[in-house]
C-alpha cells in the first residue's frame, strides 16, 4: 500500500518519543522539499523552530540570474508530490492540512518564511487550511488538480509563534470547526488568520505583538516575479520572438533577461542590505522599492468572510444561501498592538471600459499614485509616448503573444490577461493618439481599497467578539490623486468614488446577523463587548473608527466596549473620528449605556432594503467574472 506523503516522511525521522507521546514531531527536515502536506488525521507538534526555506540549495555566489529568480519554484524544481496546479503560484504554504480531526501543538516552538523565502514567494499562509489556496473556479489558475479539499475539526495551539509570512499566518476556505487558542502571531504581511466561509471558528487568548515592518518591495515585484514564467515559456516555444517596444525592436530573449536581472539585483540587495540599493541599481529602486516598509495592500489582524476572497467591498446584503456564510465565529480575549499598514493605490489602466491586467492577474501600472509620476511613458512633447520597463515590456509582449495564440492554457494559463490591441499597438508606436486612462480605488491586484481593518467579520450569522484589545495602529498611506475617470464598481455600495485607502477601522462587520433568524437580544444575539480599542492614528483618512457596523447587519449586541483612537481627540461633529458607527442600512443593533466611546458616536438614518439588491461589486470588471483572485 502506498504511504502518504506526511506518513513516510514522520516514518523516515519522527524517532521514539513521538511515538511514545502519541505526537507526531515535525523538524525542519520535514520542509526540505517544500510544503508539508498533511493528509492524515491525528496528532502533531513541533519539535524545532522550523524555517520554511525550500531554496533547493541556491548558491547566490554562483547562481545565475535565471537560477536565482527560479529558485523556489516547484514546477522547476519537478518534485511529483507538487501538483503544477496546487502548487503554480509557488509553495503556497510552509503546512498544507488537507485532513479532518488534525490538531497542532506549537509546543513552544515557532514556525516561519526565511527572509529569502518571503521576498521571492508574495502569496503564502504559514499553515493553509485546504489543499490549495483558492476553491475551484477561483483566481488566476484552475488551482484544483482533483478535488479541493479543506480542514475540518482543526485545532492549533500554544504557547508558540506562528511568524514571518508574506500574506498570512493562517489562511482557509471551506472549513469547519476551527479552534485556535494561546498563539503568538507576529511578522505576517497581511492577516494573522484570515478565513472565507469557515463553520464553526474560536480564536482566542492569542497575542499579536506587531506585522511585519520591513517588507522592502511593492507588489510590482510580485508582477515581475509571475510574469517570468511567462517569458521562459516563450523563449523555449518562440525563439527569436521581438516586438517593437519603446521605439527599439526586443526579442524575448532580451525582454527575459532584462527582467530576471531584475529580480537577481532586488534579491541580492535585500539578502545583504534589507532593502533595494538605490544607488547601485535605480532602475530596479524606481519600480519596486517599498518605502514605508509595510504592505502596500490590505492590512487585518483577523479576517472572517462569506464564501470567496475578500477582494470586493464591504458586504452590503447577507447572502441568501446559508452555505455561502460563515457562521459561529469566536474573537475572544487576544490582544494585538503596534500594527502599521500602507495601502498603495494603483490606477488601473482602462481601455474600452476595460481594465489592463496581465496574465496572472496584475495591473498594468502606467502611474506612481505615491510619487504622482507617470510610469513607463513619456508625456512631456504634448502626447503619449511608450518608453517601457521590465515589467510593461514584459506584460505586453506576453499579452500580444497571448492574443496570437502562442501560449497554450497549460501550466501557465492566461485566462485572466486583458491587454487590448490598442494598448499592444501603441506600445509599438503605431497608435500617437493613445492616452491612459485610469480607474481607481484598487491595489496592484485591482482588489477592492477598503482601507485597513483589525477585525473584519463579514457575510457571518452569529459571532461574538469578546474581551480584545486593540492597541498603537497606524496608516501610513497618503491621500488619493485625481486622474481618476471612474472607480473601482465594488469600492462603496453607498458612494463609488469614496476614496478609502487611509481609512482606519479598529472592528468591522458587515452583512452579518444574529445566531439564527430570530432578532433577539438574548443568547441569540451576535455581539460586540468588553472590547478595549486605542491609540490609531492615520494622517490622511477620511475616517477612523473604533467599531463600524456596515451593510444590511441585524441582530447585533454593543456593550461595555472602551474606545479611545487618540486621548488628545474629543467627541466633535463632522470630524473623521467616531468610537462607534452604525450605517444607515443596520437594524436592530442594540448599544448598551454602559460602553464608553470617547470620539463619540454615529447612527445613521435607517434606509431600506432595496426590492432589489445586488451584491456590492456590480457589474464584472474583469474577464471570467470577477478579478483575478476571486471570478
Amino acid at each position: 500500500m502506498k504511504l502518504s506523503i506526511l506518513t513516510a516522511a514522520l516514518l523516515a525521522g519522527a524517532g521514539s518519543a513521538a511515538a511514545q507521546n502519541k505526537k507526531r514531531c515535525l523538524y525542519n527536515h520535514h520542509f526540505a522539499d517544500g510544503t508539508l502536506i498533511i493528509d492524515q488525521p491525528g496528532s502533531y507538534r513541533l519539535c524545532d523552530d522550523i524555517v520554511f526555506c525550500p531554496h533547493n540549495n541556491l548558491d547566490v555566489e554562483s547562481a545565475s540570474d535565471e537560477e536565482i529568480a527560479e529558485a523556489f519554484d516547484p514546477i522547476v524544481q519537478g518534485n511529483p508530490k507538487y501538483n503544477n496546479n496546487e502548487y503554480a503560484l509557488g509553495f503556497f504554504a510552509a503546512i498544507a492540512v488537507q485532513a479532518d480531526d488534525v490538531s497542532l501543538s506549537l509546543n513552544g516552538y515557532s514556525i516561519a518564511q526565511c527572509r529569502e523565502h518571503a521576498l521571492m514567494q508574495r502569496f503564502f499562509a504559514v499553515i493553509e487550511l485546504a489543499s490549495a489556496p483558492f476553491t475551484d473556479g477561483v483566481g488566476p489558475h484552475d488551482f484544483v488538480s482533483s478535488t479541493f479539499t479543506p480542514a475540518k475539526n482543526f485545532k492549533l495551539t500554544g504557547p508558540g509563534t506562528v511568524g514571518l509570512s508574506s500574506h498570512h499566518g493562517i489562511h482557509g476556505n471551506e472549513n469547519e470547526n476551527v479552534q485556535i487558542s494561546g498563539v503568538t502571531f507576529k511578522d505576517f504581511e497581511v492577516g494573522a488568520v484570515s478565513l472565507n466561509n469557515v463553520k464553526g471558528l474560536q480564536i482566542k487568548n492569542c497575542d499579536i505583538p506587531n506585522n511585519r515592518q520591513d517588507v522592502p518591495i511593492l507588489g510590482s515585484f510580485s508582477a515581475a516575479l509571475q510574469i517570468r514564467p511567462y517569458l521562459k515559456e516563450l523563449k523555449a516555444t518562440n525563439p527569436g520572438y521581438s516586438m517593437t517596444l519603446g521605439g527599439a525592436v526586443k526579442s524575448v530573449e532580451d525582454v527575459y533577461a532584462t527582467l530576471v536581472n531584475h529580480i537577481a539585483n532586488v534579491y541580492k540587495d535585500v539578502m545583504e542590505y534589507g532593502f533595494i540599493d538605490q544607488a547601485s541599481h535605480p532602475d530596479e529602486h524606481s519600480l519596486y522599492d517599498n518605502a514605508d516598509r509595510v504592505i502596500d495592500g490590505p492590512c487585518y489582524v483577523f479576517l472572517v468572510h462569506g464564501k470567496g476572497p475578500a477582494v470586493g467591498g464591504f458586504g452590503e446584503v447577507q447572502a441568501e444561501d446559508a452555505a455561502a456564510l460563515s457562521n459561529n465565529v469566536e474573537l475572544l480575549n487576544n490582544n494585538a498592538q503596534n500594527i502599521k499598514c500602507f495601502t498603495n493605490e494603483v490606477l488601473a489602466t482602462i481601455v474600452d471600459g476595460a481594465v489592463q491586467n496581465d496574465a496572472r492577474g496584475a495591473v498594468m501600472q502606467f502611474y506612481n499614485a505615491l510619487d504622482e509620476v507617470y510610469i513607463g511613458l513619456d508625456e512631456t512633447a504634448g502626447v503619449y509616448t511608450y518608453t517601457g520597463n521590465a515589467n510593461l515590456d514584459a506584460q505586453i509582449m506576453i499579452g500580444k503573444a497571448v492574443n496570437q495564440g502562442l501560449l497554450g492554457d497549460n501550466v501557465l494559463q492566461t485566462n485572466v490577461n486583458s491587454v487590448s490591441l490598442p494598448l499592444i499597438d501603441w506600445a509599438e508606436g503605431n497608435n500617437s493618439l493613445f492616452a491612459p486612462s485610469f480607474r481607481c480605488n484598487g491595489d496592484s491586484m485591482h482588489h477592492v481599497i477598503k482601507g485597513s481593518i483589525m477585525f473584519r467579520v463579514e457575510d457571518c450569522q452569529g459571532f461574538k467578539i469578546k474581551g480584545n484589545t486593540i492597541d498603537d495602529v497606524e496608516v501610513k498611506s497618503k491621500g488619493p490623486v485625481e486622474l481618476c475617470v471612474d472607480f473601482h464598481t465594488g469600492a462603496s455600495f453607498l458612494d463609488g468614488s469614496d476614496r478609502m485607502l487611509a481609512d482606519l477601522r479598529g472592528i468591522s462587520v458587515a452583512a452579518v446577523s444574529a445566531f439564527d433568524d430570530a432578532l433577539s437580544t438574548g443568547n441569540d444575539a451576535s455581539s460586540i463587548s468588553h472590547n478595549t480599542i486605542t491609540n490609531f492614528k492615520s494622517q490622511s483618512a477620511n475616517l477612523i473608527a473604533g467599531i463600524d457596523i456596515q451593510g444590511f447587519s441585524e441582530g447585533v449586541d454593543i456593550e461595555n466596549n472602551y474606545v479611545n483612537l487618540d486621548s488628545i481627540v474629543a467627541d466633535v461633529t463632522g470630524d473623521k473620528w467616531v468610537g462607534l458607527r452604525i450605517r444607515e442600512s443596520a437594524s436592530a443593533i442594540f448599544v448598551k449605556k454602559n460602553n464608553s466611546f470617547l470620539q463619540g458616536e454615529i447612527q445613521e438614518s435607517r434606509r431600506k432594503l432595496p426590492e432589489y439588491h445586488p451584491r456590492p461589486a456590480g457589474d464584472s470588471e474583469w474577464p471570467n467574472n470577477g478579478c483575478p483572485y476571486g471570478h
